[in-house]
């Protein structure tokens, strides 16, 4: 027998439909996979077979698991995401099997080697760019042959596809992207499959439907037609992964699509405060491109939230700690503390902080070091480098001259390099050997560094570090790469001015190399058992709730991003701070910051005070 659930008004007539289009408008907290999976329940019973589509693994299950709770009817209905739909599409007519699937290491891994043989210089940012626009291109279902990339030279770009694309035809391999294409092309191009799937699923359910992108839009209106019974939940304001192709227009548009589509809106936040709510309604209010909506709450009292204020993001880190610490010893359960925030990098600060305070702590990102990008070894090796010169140690060849001598470029030559490795010689001594085989105007190179190596060494850690990027001309290197490789230098930039950051705290430069080692191991190592704070940035927030939370860095250029300059853009930040806000039950504490990398900074225009 069905068993009913406890619905509100809206949340029932939700339920209740049967044919034709649907949406369903679900705002934060507002129980969206009780009438999901109550409305599956309800459904089951009439028809024959149901497909319920989500956006993530554990949410399918979490889904499936609270139907078999309320229904036997469990063989009628399938719930997966559109990679795992979709592969079962594949699979029924091209016999695809598992050991196809290209797992996402060996997918880095070509990538990796192609930009290798180009000579770029290869970080995990740049990767992830790289990785994300191969998949943007062919979820919009662009053509290569027009496409001109973001990330990197157009030509190198479309030689890497065309070689990605030749790996996997030449292994018989597929990745997650081919999932989703293939099957849009088996749909559009397969009558007999497209009968098919239509006849096994007449009735189609969708969860977190502004995160839909163009291509699995696309094959749904194939799939659905010409029934069109499509029942859609989403939230136009929490659509934040423009960067992966999904955007709030598929779902603004989607009546325009469906002109018989029947309207319902999920408009009681049970999760939040009244007033973390009002907060997060006056926020969202401003964005022109939505449906006009206003969540209401059920009555909770609680804390206004909070705004803090520190100097710079150490401190900021430091405080934020500090008081989640305090919040700890007075009983507060870790797990249901969130510090979040817009850029990965600014993690760096908060493991660091955490890490000193004994705070057990997980990240929901992988979040690679900044004490191991090639630029903080530059860095170190230009410190360490330094503290030789001025003790005067005679090591004989040394791995750190090698590694700088060309950065900014001197015209030290590859000969001269490969003689002195093979010599086991000083660079600083052997440059003046007439058999270094080097022209005067190059030795004068040598001896200015040299020169510059020695008053390097008497400045404490920041200075030694502003030295090396302002008058070493390291900076001007940076921006060498990212113009020679047609790359943005804005990120390489924040990747040193990072390191700046967090160098000062510490006057010697050794104990800033040390201090670097050690917290790239322990974050390696930091796999904590029990009670844990969560460290996340706002994207990978979404979906979680928490007591207590903390939005790190809520200043200009942080959120809204420095990179987002259209009405678009700015109001998907917008969106992006929504979704932070409304992760809250109970407390909410907003951190804004002075200066940022030595430079003044204003609270953002998102801060509703």
């Amino acid at each position: 027998m069905y068993n009913a659930y406890m619905l509100n008004e809206n949340q029932n007539i939700a339920k209740e439909h049967l044919n034709g289009p649907m949406m369903v408008l679900a705002g934060p907290g507002s129980g969206k996979t009780t009438v999901i999976t109550a409305r599956a329940t309800r459904l089951v019973q009439q028809v024959q077979h149901l497909l319920v589509i989500t956006y993530s693994k554990a949410a399918a299950t979490e889904m499936e698991r609270r139907f078999r709770e309320q229904s036997p009817l469990a063989s009628n209905i399938t719930f997966g995401t559109f990679h795992s739909v979709f592969f079962r599409m594949l699979r029924r007519k091209n016999n695809h099997n598992l050991e196809q699937i290209m797992a996402d290491g060996e997918r880095k891994n070509i990538v990796r080697g192609f930009l290798a043989e180009k000579n770029y210089d290869i970080e995990d940012e740049f990767l992830s760019s790289v990785l994300n626009e191969m998949s943007l291109i062919r979820n919009e279902l662009h053509e290569l042959i027009y496409y001109h990339s973001s990330t990197m030279g157009a030509d190198d770009f479309r030689e890497l596809c065309r070689a990605y694309e030749l790996y996997k035809s030449e292994r018989n391999k597929i990745d997650f992207d081919d999932m989703l294409c293939n099957a849009y092309t088996m749909l559009q191009d397969e009558p007999k499959e497209l009968t098919y799937w239509r006849e096994k699923y007449p009735y189609i359910m969708i969860d977190e439907f502004q995160d839909i992108n163009c291509v699995q839009y696309e094959s749904i209106r194939l799939l659905a037609a010409p029934r069109n019974n499509l029942f859609i939940v989403g939230d136009d304001d929490q659509s934040i992964y423009r960067f992966r192709g999904s955007r709030p227009e598929f779902l603004l548009n989607f009546p325009n699509d469906y002109p018989e589509t029947q309207k319902v809106t999920l408009d009681t936040n049970y999760r939040s405060t009244d007033v973390i709510i009002k907060y997060a309604n006056d926020l969202i209010i401003s964005n022109e491109m939505r449906y006009s909506k206003s969540i209401v709450g059920t009555g909770q009292k609680g804390p206004k939230p909070i705004i803090l204020t520190a100097d710079d993001q150490n401190r900021e880190a430091v405080s934020i700690a500090e008081r989640i610490r305090d919040m700890w010893k007075k009983g507060a359960n870790l797990n249901e503390i969130a510090v979040t925030y817009r850029l990965n990098i600014q993690a760096r600060a908060f493991m660091d902080a955490f890490l000193n305070m004994n705070i057990p702590f997980r990240s929901r990102d992988e979040i690679p070091s900044i004490y191991e990008h090639w630029i903080a070894e530059d860095i170190f090796a230009y410190l360490q480098l330094a503290q030789r010169i001025h003790l005067r140690q005679k090591v004989g060849y040394d791995p750190n001259a090698v590694r700088i001598i060309n950065k900014p470029y001197r015209y030290i030559s590859k000969a001269f390099l490969q003689w002195v490795k093979k010599e086991n010689l000083d660079i600083f001594r052997a440059y003046k050997s007439k058999d270094s085989g080097l022209h005067f105007a190059t030795k004068n190179k040598i001896e200015e560094l040299l020169s510059d190596l020695k008053s390097l060494a008497r400045r404490n850690t920041v200075d030694a570090i502003r030295y090396i990027r302002q008058n070493l001309g390291y900076n001007s290197h940076i921006l060498d790469i990212c113009d020679y490789r047609k790359l943005k230098p804005s990120g390489l930039m924040e990747i040193a001015d990072e390191l700046q950051e967090a160098a000062k705290q510490f006057k010697k430069a050794d104990d800033f190399i040390a201090h670097a080692k050690a917290t790239a191991e322990l974050t390696k190592e930091n796999e904590p058992q029990g009670d844990c704070c969560t460290l996340t940035t706002l994207h990978s927030a979404k979906g979680l709730e928490f007591e207590k939370v903390f939005i790190a860095g809520v200043v200009e250029d942080v959120i809204p991003y420095a990179r987002s300059r259209t009405d678009a853009e700015i109001e998907e930040e917008r969106r992006l701070l929504y979704v932070g806000v409304t992760r809250a039950k109970h407390e909410l504490y907003l951190s804004t910051i002075k200066s940022r990398y030595d430079k003044p900074t204003k609270p953002s225009r998102f801060i509703k005070n």
